[in-house]
């Protein structure tokens, strides 16, 4: 994949639902750090029980989340790995494999608080649209509980 500009870095990261309701300043800004990254297929991005150095944004291809060796789940194109990775450095419950040669953009964790610190507004829209996030995360779990979810007593 050619690289991107800024500006087009911006553009992709805004489909991201995580960044999707920030303004076009603060992706900017998010874009500026934002660095492309190429996989081939059998790469890995995360190494499972080590920490997550970044917030990863797939641009095009596939990842796998595997652990111990069994694939969990996949994620694809606008999908996000690392999320928490940019708060929170405990170790990978998954190791994160390309399915097939993968595009991404990366958002190191060093790089995007020296852009919190220089940036107040960042912090406070970033921190709303993580809390957006949960509550859809917990609202799906309340309205479609999973099979193996046992009763309260």
């Amino acid at each position: 994949m050619e690289q991107l500009t800024t500006l087009d870095r911006a553009i992709r990261l805004q489909k991201v639902e995580l960044f999707s309701d920030l303004e076009t300043e603060i992706l900017a800004l998010l874009a500026s750090i934002a660095q492309q990254v190429e996989l081939k297929k059998g790469e890995s991005v995360v190494e499972e029980g080590t920490p997550i150095p970044a917030l990863y944004t797939i641009l095009d291809g596939e990842i796998e989340m595997r652990r111990g060796g069994l694939v969990i789940y996949s994620i694809g194109a606008n999908e996000t790995l690392g999320n928490w990775a940019l708060f929170d450095r405990e170790p990978s419950v998954v190791t994160a494999v390309a399915a097939r040669d993968t595009d991404l953009l990366r958002i190191d964790r060093e790089e995007f608080f020296e852009l919190l610190a220089d940036h107040s507004t960042v912090t406070r829209e970033l921190f709303q649209a993580l809390f957006k996030r949960v509550r859809s995360i917990l609202s799906a779990g309340i309205e479609s509980p999973t099979d193996s979810a046992t009763p309260a007593s």
